[in-house]
């Protein structure tokens, strides 16, 4: 039976992250881009304005909305492509990039997740990254020591 050699940092976990992360970035900049450029100018005439809104209003606010939750969208991505990055710069310190990922990979659902594929790849990559465990050292194998000692004495 043949064994893959270890790798020397969780290479799987940081591509996934990577990836769900530009994804969560594209889409966060694409509903920031739609709340700010697009709906401002589309027309409301047939929607009725609730109460508590001034006649006209409605734009501005479903716009502010859209454009906010993109930027939350935004934000989640970036903060999963740094610590992606920073998981395989310094994978000594992969829980903290593990749970980095996880938990904001988990937020941005609130940004639309990166169409969605985006958050259940960071996602995946972040349970990969707290479960990775780092090489184990081995010394060299027993008996070639004590033949060692067996020759010298």
């Amino acid at each position: 039976m043949t064994q893959q050699p270890a790798t020397g940092y969780p290479k799987a976990a940081s591509i996934l992250a990577i990836v769900g992360s530009v994804l969560i970035i594209l889409c966060g900049m694409l509903l920031t881009a739609v709340g700010a450029f697009i709906l401002p100018h589309v027309s409301f005439a047939n929607v009725t304005t609730p109460p508590h809104l001034a006649p006209g209003s409605l734009p501005s606010f479903v716009s502010g909305i859209v454009e906010g939750i993109g930027l939350f969208g935004l934000a989640s991505g970036i903060i999963v492509l740094t610590s992606a990055i920073l998981l395989m710069a310094v994978p000594s310190q992969r829980r903290t990039w593990g749970v980095l990922i996880l938990v904001f990979s988990i937020l941005s659902f609130l940004g639309i997740g990166g169409f969605v594929i985006g958050a259940i790849l960071g996602i995946v990559g972040g349970i990969l990254a707290l479960r990775w465990k780092p090489p184990v050292q081995q010394d060299e194998p027993r008996g070639n020591a004590l033949n060692q000692r067996a020759q010298v004495g």
